[in-house]
């Protein structure tokens, strides 16, 4: 095995407080250079991990993919510029990670896909939720039978809102917080029932940010699959009380029930001034009162299992489980959803 020898694109808050920090626990993997147009903040970013080139300006994204000294480029771009990225990362034979969604829709991710097999690079979709250590160590249950026949897969990701602007505009982003956040639970929920999802209903509404954004800042969906199995989403840019993130699998021999968020085993209270408190946990909206600050957060999350298995992956000359086709089925079945918003009827996955 060797090493991996990655450029990262993109310096903003997933870079910054998920990916580097795992990165820096995995042996195998050299962060060589760091890509973003913010000349101040890529340059921090790089002087904070001992990262020893960075890339910025204009041209940022194809210096980085032409660097010899980079075998694989991870993307943590907004989701405007992942198509980009993917080309020019494999059009220089890098192997490619892409953060979620792949696509703002699935013609874009289609492209994608058709870039990274065109080229014949190694590809990682970044769904950190299917290697969260709460979701895998259900997901063993499951294929031990101890659920039985899963039926029902619930999910809910909450917040009040994203922290860039341009998630806020749906032409840069895709769509609202289906896409941003219904992208996650779409897939666990995919991950846990492991049949073809046929169709779809959706529903999405503007119920608090209209001033902000033309998308949808609440969002419903049914994934309904082959074997009569649903998955239901539910997603919000605009429930207060920082980030709520639930799972409920419910199986012909039983049920689990997962909380990320708030069943942490860590419960703060605390009136001091918010400076001294610091960083709580994502989207925390303030840092006074009772709070549940997440231990290891990167890895919670699945950041760091994620990225352990793609740099395995890469190391190995194989392709990792979660890939560019991955992503473009959950563009697909998030297409579906924006159909059906529009339709009020069951549309299928096309």
């Amino acid at each position: 095995m060797g090493s991996v020898k990655l450029g990262i694109l993109g310096s903003g808050f997933v870079v910054s407080y998920f990916h580097l920090p795992s990165l820096r626990e995995i042996p195998g993997v050299e962060v060589v250079a760091i890509g973003s147009r913010r000349q101040a903040t890529v340059e921090e970013l790089a002087k904070r991990f001992g990262v020893k080139k960075s890339y910025h300006g204009d041209n940022y994204l194809e210096g980085l993919c032409r660097d010899p000294e980079i075998d694989s480029v991870l993307i943590c771009l907004p989701n405007f510029l992942h198509l980009e990225a993917t080309v020019h990362a494999a059009e220089n034979g890098k192997n490619v990670i892409c953060e979620k969604p792949l696509g703002r829709n699935a013609d874009e991710a289609e492209k994608m896909l058709r870039a990274v097999e065109r080229h014949k690079v190694l590809h990682g979709y970044a769904e950190n939720q299917v290697f969260a250590p709460q979701i895998t160590r259900v997901k063993e249950m499951i294929d031990n039978g101890s659920l039985g026949r899963v039926f029902w897969v619930r999910t809910r990701e909450a917040h009040f809102g994203p922290h860039s602007d341009w998630f806020w505009n749906p032409e840069l982003s895709g769509g609202g917080s289906l896409l941003d956040m219904g992208c996650h639970s779409v897939e666990v929920a995919r991950y846990f029932i492991r049949d073809e999802p046929v169709e779809v209903m959706g529903w999405g509404a503007t119920l608090v940010h209209g001033s902000r954004t033309r998308a949808e800042d609440n969002s419903l969906a049914f994934v309904r699959y082959r074997g009569g199995q649903v998955g239901q989403s539910e997603n919000s840019w605009a429930a207060h009380g920082g980030l709520d993130l639930r799972y409920e699998v419910y199986g012909s021999e039983g049920a689990a029930f997962i909380d990320v968020t708030r069943e942490t085993g860590v419960r703060v209270f605390t009136v001091a001034p918010e400076e001294r408190v610091g960083y709580v946990v994502e989207k925390a909206e303030v840092a006074r009162g009772w709070m549940y600050p997440i231990w290891r957060e990167h890895e919670l999350y699945g950041y760091l299992h994620e990225l352990q298995h793609f740099i395995q992956a890469f190391s190995e000359g194989r392709m990792p489980r979660e890939t560019y086709r991955d992503g473009y089925i959950v563009n697909k079945i998030l297409d579906a959803a924006y159909r059906s918003m529009k339709s009020g009827r069951w549309e299928g996955i096309q």
